[in-house]
């Protein structure tokens, strides 16, 4: 038996994270959201947006910035 995974598309997933789509690209690139392209288009795998927002809820974000000074102390408008 085989079950349908949810899947979101990636401006789906950046209104729900409050982001953007190209940051949302990043966390695909990065493995901190399960992604997948079907003909052309980014998908997410709705459990893997529930997993992230949870450990970000307990101060796990996996921003996608590494450095504070490239954001001025922070990623407040586009990461996470």
């Amino acid at each position: 038996m085989t079950t349908e995974i949810e899947k979101l598309t990636v401006d789906e997933v950046a209104t729900t994270m409050k982001t953007t789509p190209v940051n949302v690209m990043m966390h695909i690139k990065r493995g901190l959201l399960a992604g997948e392209e079907i003909d052309g288009s980014w998908y997410v795998a709705a459990d893997s947006l529930a997993s992230y927002l949870n450990d970000a809820n307990r101060g796990h974000n996996g921003s996608v910035c590494k450095a504070k000074s490239h954001c001025g102390g922070g990623c407040s408008s586009s990461c996470g």
